[in-house]
């Protein structure tokens, strides 16, 4: 078959489907059409039910109206008469209003003649009667409009002056039927009704009663009297669901027609709508015709146009393309089509056909500028390349490989190629070679090292490999040899085998053992064993079959067994028992990886470092040691500062029962003298202790939140006496700031500074002040002393530290008791001074929000030393000399006092004595192991709870303090200062 016949025939399937599309579309839009009628006779059946629906409510409406209204219910007719008659007045579409009773008898009507009786067999009344609701009556015979009983009208000029009757029943008030209320609904009026109401052109209405009686017929008027539909209707009446038919009209005009039956839409009453058929679908049926004609028209056109362009646009570019092909074909590769539309699928496909002959044309000579290219990079290459045929014969070389051999290509190409003299080959590398080619020919690899000779006798070592080529059969076409000079190479890897040779000999005297296992850590590879193990003695064994001791075996392959889990190296401490000696080992394990990265063991290196275990253990011991002694130094201390306060303390006591009572004396001055004395030798004794707990590390810090303000104020209430003393004015710049801190030790801090400052002040003024920080407050001591030089300003903050000074001098404890207080704090220090003009010392703390709700400090009141007795103080202290100095002084104070050397004796002496004590004052080591807090506890039980009580104590241990506090207590440190106990005792609420 010809290309223009399997055109036409595709024309043909083409287009017939098309015809048939068209087809199916004009009937299909016929039907569619018709289904559109139907719906638009629906739709306007649908409004003529409800405007007869809207009718017949008005008529139920009415009727209803009338059966419920009072007088009817009470009898009163001649009020029903009168009612009904201006309802005909009002309504006078709505004929023979009336009320009938059971019997037929008309109990009230609108009308004046209307007759005296009504048979009770008329369809309506009878129904309402039975069924005892309101019903739709057929259609009734009447009397002519009343607006025209004076006109003469015969039969003929009003031929269905009926009615459509609509009853309802009334009841009496006993609630039984009395009768009904009937009215006739005047058809003339229903139809101009209907009739004011436009159809669409050509459409038809028609209404009957449910016998088929026509009620309204448009649009030719009214029915004639008693006009009954066509027995075809007569089947639509009794239907029981309506719906749309396409029947002959009463006007014999075939329509459509969409019905409601009197069994439902409104009951009782048949309702159609008819759309004339011919009318609506005429046109369409025209349309069909013209359509079919047209398509069988377009069928034969594209036949004809089919065969007409096929013969121009395919046929004849076909024929120009296929004879370019044959000459192309023949060898001329300038051949072209050249057709001159180029788009069409034709002209694109001679387009494309010129496209590729050029692109070939194009390829071709870029194959050859390839061949040429690739000469010159083979040419251009440093090793030696060479092509030699499956028998040897050297086809083709480089450049490279006739420079090397110093001859001119032509004595090279076409000759065996072990032969060649270019190559220098010794009689057994020419062997060597011959037999490599050999192998080559049949296909297998090749590849070897050889020394080699160039022109102008250079020597060097080539990695020689012959690879054979293959066709698509597996045959050998021909051979690639080619020759890299790996001189340099191999000059390397002798470098590399010396380092690697001094490498072993370094790490054999380095005392480092390494070694390899492998995933079941058999050992593998060893180098410098230890223990006196041998490579030979492990290689191919576990740790468990090396070692003497299983359970070192044990933890030394968890370790390893980890790296090979984890792929993470691991450093560790092992002890390794060999000899009945213990061994210790740092061994590092780290994974051993493959070519693919996967671990396949792992690398280990094991350093000795038993001798420096030993080391730690003689050091671990010498600390222990060290400790032992600072405990021991600790406890003396401890049980020192006790036994050295006592003395202390009765010194303090004695001074002051002494200084009231040499006021005014000449005396007066020694004794102020020797207070200054105990003053100094208090402040040493403090400073050794505080020293040797800062030291044992057994000093507590509580932090809390501190007003500052409150701690300069009482710093300098208390020190700018003593500073006045000396000509020096000290003050302390107001500050609301609040810190985090320990209250006791920041006020420690403190006081050393200040006295760092008196001491070392000789004239001018010391100055307190507070700088914020970032987040932070730096409290600052400024003094105009004698500065100290730069070079000593680390060195001040050691013990027994001291200034060349010939003023008052202490042990040079006070700032190494500031530093270490500091650092236990975490606060930190510093200092800058001027030689000769003064010293600034800081102390930097953590600043805290103020808090305003916070109480004030209670500032303690001095007491009055007055001689008035201020009540009985009770002392207990087994020392008696601390019991005389006790007495002494209060009563100086005006206190009557009963002392103690025991809790049992105070509780004896305090039933003797039946007086109750303001305050009870206790030493904390008594007699016999009892303590103060427990006598204090004693004379509570005996006195009452609300009695305060003050712990004396030498035990500066933070036991004692939570002791005393935990049982409510107050606690004051020896050796007591007069002032220090007046102030406690008056805050405890003795008076």
């Amino acid at each position: 078959m010809t290309l223009l016949a399997r055109l036409f025939v595709l024309v043909l399937l083409a287009v017939l489907p098309a015809v048939g599309i068209q087809a199916y579309g004009v009937f299909q839009f016929r039907a569619e059409r018709e289904e559109e009628v139907a719906a638009q006779a629906e739709r306007l059946l649908h409004l003529v039910e409800g405007e007869q629906a809207r009718i017949v409510d008005g008529a139920r409406l009415m009727v209803t109206s009338i059966a419920e209204s009072a007088a009817l219910r009470a009898g009163d007719f001649g009020r029903c008469r009168e009612h009904l008659a201006r309802l005909t007045r009002l309504a006078p579409e709505y004929r023979s209003l009336a009320v009938v009773g059971r019997d037929g008898t008309v109990l009230c009507s609108g009308a004046a003649d209307a007759p005296a009786r009504l048979p009770t067999s008329l369809p309506h009344i009878r129904r309402a009667m039975e069924e005892g609701h309101f019903v739709v009556g057929e259609w009734t015979p009447g009397a002519s409009d009343p607006g025209a009983k004076d006109k003469t009208q015969g039969p003929e000029s009003t031929p269905a002056t009926g009615t459509l009757p609509f009853a309802i029943p009334f009841r009496n008030e006993a609630g039984e039927i009395a009768g009904v209320v009937t009215l006739g609904l005047d058809l003339p009026w229903l139809s101009a009704n209907f009739a004011a109401r436009p159809l669409p052109e050509n459409a038809s209405l028609l209404v009957t009663d449910r016998n088929g009686n026509i009620l309204v017929k448009l649009p030719n008027g009214i029915a004639q009297r008693g006009e009954r539909v066509p027995p075809a209707y007569l089947e639509l009446v009794g239907d029981e669901r309506g719906g749309v038919a396409t029947m002959p009209g009463l006007d014999g005009v075939t329509r459509v027609l969409a019905y409601s039956s009197a069994r439902r839409g409104v009951r009782d009453l048949f309702i159609s709508v008819g759309l004339d058929h011919t009318t609506a679908i005429g046109n369409i049926d025209r349309s069909t015709r013209h359509g079919l004609l047209l398509t069988l028209a377009g069928l034969l056109v594209a036949i004809a146009a089919a065969w007409i362009g096929g013969t121009l646009f395919i046929r004849r570019p076909v024929a120009v393309l296929i004879r370019a092909a044959q000459t192309w074909g023949e060898g001329d590769s300038t051949a072209r089509a050249g057709l001159a539309d180029r788009t069409s699928e034709i002209g694109q496909l001679g387009s494309a056909f010129d496209a590729m002959a050029g692109t070939l044309e194009a390829r071709e000579r870029a194959l050859r500028s390839s061949e040429e290219h690739l000469r010159a990079v083979l040419d251009a290459l440093p090793a030696f390349i060479g092509v030699l045929a499956p028998t040897g014969e050297v086809l083709q070389v480089n450049r490279a490989a006739i420079e090397a051999a110093g001859l001119p290509a032509d004595q090279i190409l076409g000759r065996p190629f072990h032969e060649t003299s270019w190559w220098s080959f010794d009689s057994a590398g020419r062997e060597q070679l011959r037999a490599a080619v050999a192998r080559a020919a049949h296909g297998e690899r090749s590849r070897f090292d050889a020394a080699i000779r160039l022109a102008g006798d250079r020597q060097i070592i080539v990695d020689v490999a012959l690879t054979p080529m293959l066709d698509a059969a597996g045959r050998v076409t021909h051979l690639i040899v080619s020759a890299t000079d790996i001189t340099e190479r191999k000059s390397t890897e002798e470098a590399l085998r010396v380092t690697n040779e001094r490498f072993r000999t370094a790490l054999r005297n380095s005392g480092v053992a390494v070694f390899n296992q492998d995933r079941d850590l058999r050992y593998t590879w060893m180098h410098n064993p230890a223990l006196g193990y041998t490579a030979e003695r492990v290689v191919g064994k576990t740790d468990h079959e090396v070692f003497e001791d299983h359970g070192d075996a044990d933890s030394v392959t968890a370790i390893k067994r980890r790296v090979l889990l984890t792929g993470e190296g691991v450093r560790d401490e092992v002890r390794i028992r060999q000899d009945g000696c213990d061994h210790f080992y740092d061994l590092t394990v780290d994974p051993l990886r493959g070519p693919d990265g996967s671990i396949v063991g792992v690398t280990c290196a094991a350093v000795d470092v038993t001798g420096r275990k030993q080391a730690e253990a003689d050091l671990r011991r010498a600390r222990e040691a060290a400790e032992t002694a600072a405990a021991g130094k600790s406890k003396f201390l401890a049980v020192a500062s006790h036994d050295l306060r006592q003395p202390v303390q009765s010194l303090y006591l004695f001074a002051a029962a002494l200084g009231d009572r040499l006021q005014g004396h000449p005396g007066l001055p020694l004794l102020d003298n020797m207070r200054q004395s105990l003053d100094t030798l208090k402040g040493l004794l403090d400073g050794l202790l505080d020293m040797s707990r800062l030291e044992s590390g057994k000093i507590a810090v509580t932090k809390t939140d501190v007003r500052m303000g409150q701690v300069l104020g009482r710093l300098v209430a208390e020190y700018a006496p003593r500073a006045a003393q000396k000509g020096l004015m000290l003050r302390a710049v107001p500050t609301r700031a609040w810190v985090r801190t320990d209250p006791a030790h920041l006020e420690r801090i403190l006081r050393n500074l200040i006295e760092n400052a008196l001491r070392y002040t000789r004239k001018g003024r010391i100055l307190i002040g507070c700088r914020r920080t970032k987040g932070g407050l730096r409290v600052e001591v400024w003094d105009s002393g004698i500065g100290i030089p730069a070079d000593r300003l680390d060195e001040i903050f050691e013990e027994f530290t001291q200034l060349n000074t010939n003023g008052d001098r202490g042990l040079g404890l006070g700032l190494a008791i500031v530093k270490r207080l500091s650092k236990l704090l975490g606060h930190r220090v510093g200092v800058r001074s001027t030689e000769g003009r003064g010293s600034v010392f800081s102390v930097e703390l953590p600043r805290v929000a103020a808090e305003k709700t916070r109480a004030a400090a209670v500032e303690l009141r001095q007491v009055a030393n007055d001689c008035v007795n201020k009540g009985m103080v009770l002392v207990i202290d087994d020392e008696a000399i601390i019991l005389l100095g006790l007495k002494a002084m209060l009563e100086g104070w005006g206190y009557s006092v009963l002392t103690a050397r025991s809790g049992d004796q105070a509780l004896e002496r305090l039933r003797a004595d039946g007086r109750r004590p303001q305050v009870v004052l206790a030493d904390y080591q008594l007699q016999q192991g009892r303590t103060g807090p427990e006598a204090l506890a004693a004379v509570q039980g005996l006195v009452g709870t609300d009695v305060p009580g003050i712990i004396l104590t030498g035990d500066t241990a933070p036991e004692r303090l939570d002791e005393a506090q935990r049982k409510g207590f107050r606690i004051l440190h020896k050796p007591v200062f007069p002032n220090d106990l007046r102030k406690l005792m008056a805050s405890a609420g003795a008076a």
